[in-house]
């Protein structure tokens, strides 16, 4: 008799890369505050493919706030940066949902298992960006570019 083994390592495989672009549009009311539903936003989510070999990875999800990097020195009154929450939702193989939330305005991840296996199928993870807010509400926005990013991290189970 001859025994035959293998191993399979915990792994994720992205499919579709995490990347690309969320064009948010126009972020600014007409009075110039900030358009906390960013209503004028040709899109707001991107969807991404992830496959794990395991049940429960760990999902991650970072806001960084959008900032006019022209607009140096702020008068008072105004602000070069928007603040949004980012939302992570992992389809599960049990057809429900896992979700992860970051607002901008924390410092570091927020991070969560996903509490089943990922779906075994295309789309599975979708990035959504809603709530747009400032410092203060009646800040008005300088005009300009505004850049910000989403870090996302899908950690191997263990």
């Amino acid at each position: 008799t001859v025994q035959v083994n293998g191993n399979v390592a915990a792994k994720c495989f992205v499919g579709t890369p995490i990347g690309g672009t969320i064009n948010l549009g126009e972020l600014a009311q007409e009075d110039g505050t900030v358009d906390p539903a960013f209503s004028k936003a040709g899109e707001k989510s991107a969807m991404f493919t992830v496959r794990c070999n395991g049940a429960n990875p760990q999902l991650s999800v970072e806001a960084l706030p959008l900032v006019n990097s022209a607009a140096t020195q702020v008068a008072n009154g105004y602000t070069n940066k928007v603040h949004y929450t980012a939302k992570l939702e992992a389809k599960r193989a049990k057809g429900d949902t896992t979700t992860v939330s970051n607002q901008s305005r924390n410092n570091g991840a927020t991070t969560e298992r996903l509490g089943d296996r990922l779906a075994a199928e295309a789309n599975n993870l979708k990035l959504s960006i809603s709530d747009g807010s400032t410092e203060s509400t009646t800040a008005i926005l300088d005009a300009g570019v505004y850049q910000g990013s989403v870090n996302v991290t899908i950690t191997a189970p263990l």
